[in-house]
C-alpha cells in the first residue's frame, strides 16, 4: 500500500508539472500576440517589402514598457530586413504601455503582418 501511494504522488506530481508546463507556454504565446498585434498599431515597414521574410522578437516587458528588445534573425537578413528590424523595435516602444510583463518572443513574417492587419 505504501508503494502505491508514493506511485500516485509520484505521477499525480508529474501530472501537475506538465500542466503547469503547457499553462506556461499558452500564456507566453498569448502574451506575444498581445505584443505583437499592438505593435501593429504603430508599424511602418519600407516598401517593396520581399515575397518572405522571418525575424524573432524578443521582448522584455516592465511597468508596461519595453525594458528589453532584441531582432534575431534566423537566417542572413536581405536589406529589407536590416532597414526592418529597427522599425519594428520603434514600433514597439512607440505603442507602449502593454498590459502584460514579462519577457515574450514572437514571430515577424510577411503572414502574420498581412493577416494582423486585416484585422
Amino acid at each position: 500500500m505504501h508503494s502505491l501511494t508514493k506511485s500516485f504522488l509520484y505521477n499525480l506530481l508529474i501530472a501537475v508539472a506538465l500542466a503547469i508546463s503547457v499553462t506556461s507556454a499558452r500564456a507566453a504565446e498569448d502574451s506575444g500576440n498581445i505584443i505583437f498585434n499592438q505593435m501593429l498599431k504603430c508599424l511602418k515597414l519600407p516598401a517593396e517589402a520581399p515575397s518572405v521574410y522571418n525575424f524573432a522578437v524578443v521582448a522584455v516587458i516592465k511597468d508596461g514598457s519595453a525594458d528589453f528588445l532584441s531582432i534575431n534573425f534566423l537566417s542572413p537578413p536581405s536589406e529589407w530586413e536590416k532597414t526592418a528590424a529597427p522599425l519594428v523595435a520603434d514600433a514597439i516602444t512607440q505603442c507602449e504601455p502593454y498590459t502584460i510583463s514579462g519577457r515574450v518572443e514572437f514571430p515577424v513574417t510577411r503572414e502574420r503582418v498581412e493577416a494582423g492587419s486585416k484585422n
